[in-house]
């Protein structure tokens, strides 16, 4: 989807999904963790699969949207590694999984995306194939594959080296589908209308007139 902020200094969110996979290994370990990168279009860079998140959705329908155009994984196909067990949705709270980091970056000047970075788990090949129109460049690929791929973004390159390192084997593995794809819960946090909600608070102004001068 295109960029939502355009203005100069804009910040878009984004989410992203390193898809992780146990591969045979010639090494002293008979399996390997790998993971799935793809040659993006646009900046025609190797890095996890991912996209904006539209105002119309929520991080964890973003993710699954995305990850089912630009992989063609389907979401009960996949875990989530998550540091603790899922926490039962709330009253008025939809919780989403935990991500594994965040982070800013600049994709153009002048443009900054902070993406959501999440870690999952396959057990297979993906369902479908990309959706026309997304990148059908694919590659499984080791931490050390990854370094010595041409057009490897070099963070994404560490990041991945993280994950395969410090949370692969040591996170839980939590199916995908235990995580609603609904959005939040109807009940309201409160019951002000949305004239109400919308409405310019009067003491803007006020509170602000000659914040952070000297007193």
């Amino acid at each position: 989807m295109p960029h939502l902020h355009i203005q100069p200094h804009g910040h878009d969110v984004t989410i992203s999904a390193w898809i992780l996979r146990q591969f045979p290994s010639d090494g002293p370990h008979r399996r390997q963790w790998k993971a799935l990168v793809h040659k993006h279009r646009k900046m025609n860079l190797w890095i996890q699969p991912g996209g904006h998140i539209e105002h119309t959705e929520n991080p964890w329908q973003a993710l699954t949207h995305e990850l089912h155009e630009e992989t063609g994984y389907h979401v009960d196909q996949l875990s989530v590694l998550q540091p603790w067990n899922r926490l039962p949705d709330g009253v008025h709270d939809l919780m989403h999984p935990t991500p594994v980091l965040l982070n800013t970056h600049s994709p153009y000047p002048g443009h900054f995306h902070s993406d959501i970075v999440m870690a999952m788990v396959a057990y297979g090949d993906p369902a479908e194939k990309p959706r026309p129109g997304e990148s059908q460049e694919l590659q499984w690929v080791s931490p050390d594959e990854f370094a010595t791929l041409p057009g490897a973004e070099p963070d994404a390159v560490m990041i991945m080296t993280m994950i395969v390192e410090r949370v692969a084997d040591s996170w839980l593995q939590i199916p995908a589908t235990q995580w609603s794809l609904a959005d939040a819960p109807a009940e309201a946090m409160t019951d002000r209308s949305v004239a109400e909600a919308t409405a310019p608070d009067p003491l803007d102004d006020r509170e602000t007139l000659g914040w952070g001068t000297a007193q």
